[in-house]
């Protein structure tokens, strides 16, 4: 395209595989800006074979770049993609700063393509959250095939969901416990490291966290209404990939050989055969997209229990790079 796209957290765990997801990509920009902030340890990111120095976020002009791929925590996002906004350049945000804010889509290119219809004149979408990527590539080839299921999901979250520095606490956390010291806990207050977290966010009265609520609400923004969905969000001490148990309940019968094919129809990967060494593990097969395998008919309700993971960071790369080549290609056709 000849473009140039600058990366806003290019220095983390989710920009580094943004970067590298630009370069691989079919319509590889011309260039990429590198951006982190003055704090930022971390001089240069690979660009291909290619070393290219970061630049400091908030000094940064964008009148001379094409678009800006937001991968930073939401108060520094919201100041980076309003600079950005004045400009007049696109912004993918892949922090949630601007979520709720009116004609800026909740979008996924590969499940809801029809969201950029109601993209508002400042060129801004929001990419979900690992969560909302992982439940939506399964549910959202479903819904498209007409299958309507009251959904329950138990969610595996990785500690990159904290970011890098998720990854370098639990990386800490174990060392310190393994050589009898005492770990830091910034990010994960009560521990992590060899143990799980029951809750995720800030619990309200009914007993859910808003996080859950806000998974659930993000899912149907991508996919829209239909059936009950209730998620439940378990921190595991993994560094990387994200995995859910779901169980589908629907009025109608749900063929456990027919809804394979429906998935796979929709871009979700199959495992080879059932045997357990080929189901998908986030980590091991490190898939920017949603893998299956466990489809299990229930023998009370007749629904489907699936098991599904992906890598949340490469996923959330692919989708912020896919998005941001829909909108310079949508801009190029406007203009």
């Amino acid at each position: 395209m000849g473009a140039t796209i600058a990366v806003a957290g290019a220095t983390g765990a989710l920009g580094k595989e943004i970067v590298s997801v630009l370069h691989d990509a079919s319509w590889k920009p011309e260039a990429v800006v590198p951006l982190a902030s003055a704090a930022s340890t971390v001089p240069f990111v690979d660009w291909g074979e290619e070393s290219v120095a970061v630049d400091d976020l908030a000094t940064q002009e964008f009148d001379e770049v094409d678009a800006l791929i937001l991968a930073v925590p939401p108060a520094v996002a919201t100041e980076a993609g309003e600079k950005a906004m004045a400009a007049g350049i696109p912004v993918i945000d892949c922090s949630g700063a601007f979520g709720e804010r009116p004609n800026v889509p909740l979008f996924l290119p590969w499940v809801n393509p029809q969201a950029l219809d109601d993209i508002g004149p400042e060129g801004v979408v929001v990419i979900p959250g690992p969560t909302a990527l992982l439940l939506a590539g399964v549910l959202g080839p479903l819904r498209r095939a007409g299958v309507v299921a009251d959904v329950d999901a138990t969610v595996l979250v990785p500690a990159s969901a904290w970011g890098r520095g998720g990854i370098e606490e639990l990386s800490s956390q174990v060392v310190s416990l393994f050589n009898q010291g005492t770990p830091s806990r910034k990010v994960f207050k009560d521990g992590f490291a060899f143990d799980l977290l029951p809750q995720i966010g800030t619990v309200d009265e009914s007993g859910w966290t808003d996080e859950e609520r806000s998974a659930v609400a993000h899912v149907t923004r991508l996919i829209g209404p239909g059936g009950a969905l209730r998620v439940s969000l378990v921190g595991v001490p993994v560094f990387n990939g994200i995995s859910a148990t779901i169980h589908l309940r629907s009025p109608h019968h749900l063929d456990p050989a027919l809804t394979p094919r429906i998935l796979a129809d929709g871009g979700v990967g199959l495992p080879k055969s059932p045997a357990a060494r080929h189901l998908p593990r986030p980590r091991r097969d490190g898939q920017p997209f949603v893998q299956v395998g466990r489809l299990r008919s229930d023998p009370v309700d007749g629904g489907l229990h699936v098991w599904a993971s992906l890598d949340n960071l490469k996923g959330a790369a692919a989708a912020a790079v896919a998005a941001t080549g829909a909108l310079l290609k949508r801009r190029s056709y406007t203009n």
